[in-house]
């Protein structure tokens, strides 16, 4: 009798005994686990931490400019620019009843005093109306935010054309080639006078000098 009940009662302890065992390391291989997958995610959020973010590139086809449209109004006005396009209406457009505005080209490089810019060439055309005009104004690459405009050319014909594809920044200088109109060109034709005509930023603002050396039209 005392030697049946010793042997349930041994049976009994070790089972206990082993679920017991079993337990604990269920519980230590799970805690195991958990500190694992913690190291894991802290190691993680560390990495991620200390990676310098990149730095956010502009989309300059993309974003609100302010133009004059080549100084038809004084007061700069708000485009919003989508795709390349866009256009103003309302007041302060100079009696038109809207512009139709273009991102004609942009250029990037390094200017002195200024560092790393972006010069964009606008396109602007006032409707209703038969002609266009362009403006070209220079920004940080950065930021975007605008450092100024070169200056409109001061001439007794019709505005010259930029020639978008010749826009570059180049040797410390803005440049592009720019037709003018001669005295025999008409509105139809177009402009026949070609110019390289670059700007340097002096004084705080854009001075622009022609290829042939005889005129400098300072900008603000």
């Amino acid at each position: 009798m005392w030697k049946s009940f010793w042997r349930r009662t041994s049976v009994a302890f070790g089972a206990a005994c082993i679920l017991a065992g079993g337990s604990t390391l269920a519980t230590g291989s799970t805690s195991a686990r958990a500190a694992s997958q913690a190291q894991q995610g802290s190691d993680f959020l560390g990495s991620k931490a200390h990676k310098p973010s990149a730095p956010e590139v502009l989309d300059w086809e993309n974003r609100s400019y302010s133009l004059t449209c080549d100084d038809i109004v004084d007061k700069p006005v708000k485009v919003a620019v989508h795709n390349g396009k866009g256009r103003a209406k309302g007041g302060g457009i100079g009696g038109y009843d809207r512009w139709e505005v273009e991102v004609q080209r942009t250029a990037q490089g390094s200017l002195p005093r200024l560092g790393n810019v972006t010069a964009v060439l606008f396109y602007c055309s006032p409707q209703p109306s038969n002609f266009f005009l362009q403006e070209l104004r220079v920004y940080r690459t950065d930021d975007g935010s605008e450092i100024g405009r070169t200056p409109t050319f001061d001439v007794p014909e019709l505005s010259p054309k930029y020639q978008p594809e010749s826009l570059m920044i180049k040797d410390g200088r803005l440049a592009a080639d720019v037709k003018f109109y001669g005295p025999e060109d008409s509105h139809a034709e177009g402009p026949s006078i070609l110019r390289h005509v670059t700007w340097t930023w002096e004084g705080g603002r854009f001075v622009t000098h022609e290829a042939d050396g005889e005129t400098e039209h300072r900008g603000r």
